[in-house]
């Protein structure tokens, strides 16, 4: 399924694409609201599930259990919490990790996709690529009716 995709390319990329993300930042040209939806958009984007999917997935029990082994009041708060807060938490973890994070972007990288993949924000995350685009159409008139 994976055959052709190059995970260094496709991590490089995702990695420059933080550091532009980090440079507007800096540069005061977009907001923390504006910085929380793009790491959304960007961890919810093909390439970086593919990532996730070619480099990640395989530990994703592991990954799951140390996070929530690691702070687990966190964990207890963020599942339990409404779904309609979810979308905010979620937001406010990104930015977090993207700021607490000073060692190289590719951690900050595997920090964001392990949160993306958290039971409680994976719905939220890959939903957004999976909105049907088809249109809805009223009824059809045509000139003879």
């Amino acid at each position: 399924m994976y055959e052709g995709i190059d995970p260094k390319k496709l991590k490089l990329n995702l990695n420059d694409r933080l550091k532009s993300l980090h440079d507007l930042y800096l540069a005061d040209l977009i907001s923390d609201n504006t910085l929380s939806s793009q790491l959304l958009e960007l961890i919810a984007s093909r390439e970086a599930k593919n990532f996730w999917d070619i480099t990640m997935k395989k530990d994703i029990t592991a990954r799951r259990m140390l996070t929530m082994l690691e702070d687990p009041q966190r964990w207890k708060e963020d599942s339990s919490s409404p779904e309609n807060e979810r979308q905010r938490i979620l937001k406010d973890r990104l930015v977090g990790v993207f700021f607490s994070a000073a060692d190289s972007y590719e951690y900050i990288l595997e920090m964001l996709l392990d949160i993306a993949n958290l039971p409680h924000f994976e719905s939220i995350v890959y939903s957004r690529n999976t909105k049907s685009t088809v249109k809805k159409s009223g009824a059809k008139l045509s000139i003879l009716d």
